[in-house]
């Protein structure tokens, strides 16, 4: 008994009600979308930042790795750890395998066992050298003990002679003494100089041994980098970056041993002076 205009009013209202749900459904799907893809997006430029402070600071605390091994035969191994130069890497590369990709933390945590296991390696290679070093100050201590007391004797003949009434036993007593002191003073500066000469020979031995294991490790470098710049979004010609640092690595070879050429054609002209000894 409901007339047609009720009806029509109500399938009128039901598809209105229907459009309406319909849209809001439509509008919340896309809004849920429009968020995730939010989060997602932050939570990448979080990862992202994260990664580019961990993945620079790794790199740069590897340069200084290379720059401690380098320098190790003039530190004083009674005073330091050997492993003290790269523990700033391997805090940085442990902080990494926190955020890299799984490939880039698998090939870092290799590259710091091969240092770990270099350190133990150059601790044999480094004992003549330290040897050396220490010859070199036993020396120089007493050559400087030497020194002061011909300077002490040498006072005291000058208060002999200016007296007017020199002691002459006392007075060939004291050239007696200078003469030993200034025999041991030579002997003392030619043990001096021996040393200095076993410790360039030690150094440079050491440099090229280290030359060969840097040469093994930094092919290891090449994948490191690339890998990193793969993670950052850092997009170049890979296989390009890889040619120019293995022509880097082997000028750089190339250029050391020019060096050493030429510290064993001049080696005589190269000897430290006393005074450098001293310092």
């Amino acid at each position: 008994m409901i007339p047609d205009v009720i009806w029509s009013g109500v399938i009128a209202s039901l598809i209105t009600i229907s459009g309406v749900l319909i849209s809001n459904w439509s509008n919340t799907n896309r809004l849920k979308l429009q968020l995730q893809h939010d989060a997602a997006e932050k939570t990448k430029e979080r990862t992202a930042t994260l990664r580019r402070e961990v993945y620079l600071r790794t790199v740069e605390e590897l340069v200084k790795v290379n720059t401690h091994l380098v320098g190790l035969p003039q530190l004083d191994l009674t005073k330091i750890n050997l492993g003290d130069g790269l523990q700033g890497f391997n805090s940085a590369a442990a902080r990494l395998q926190l955020v890299a990709e799984p490939k880039t933390a698998a090939i870092v945590n290799q590259l710091q066992a091969e240092y770990g296991e270099l350190v133990f390696d150059l601790m044999i290679h480094l004992m003549p050298a330290s040897n050396a070093k220490t010859d070199i100050q036993i020396a120089d201590e007493m050559y400087l003990k030497t020194q002061m007391e011909v300077t002490r004797i040498l006072s005291e003949m000058t208060k002999q002679n200016e007296s007017g009434t020199p002691d002459l036993r006392t007075f060939e007593a004291l050239q007696t003494n200078l003469a030993f002191q200034q025999t041991q003073a030579d002997k003392f500066s030619e043990e001096r100089n021996a040393g200095w000469i076993r410790f360039t020979e030690s150094n440079f031995a050491f440099q090229r041994f280290l030359i060969s294991k840097l040469r093994d490790i930094n092919t290891k470098h090449i994948p490191v980098l690339i890998a990193i710049r793969q993670d950052l979004g850092l997009t170049g010609n890979l296989d390009e970056i890889e040619a120019q640092m293995k022509a880097q690595g082997q000028r750089m070879e190339s250029k050391f041993d020019e060096l050493i050429s030429f510290f064993k054609a001049n080696e005589s002209a190269i000897q430290p002076t006393p005074q450098q000894q001293i310092r």
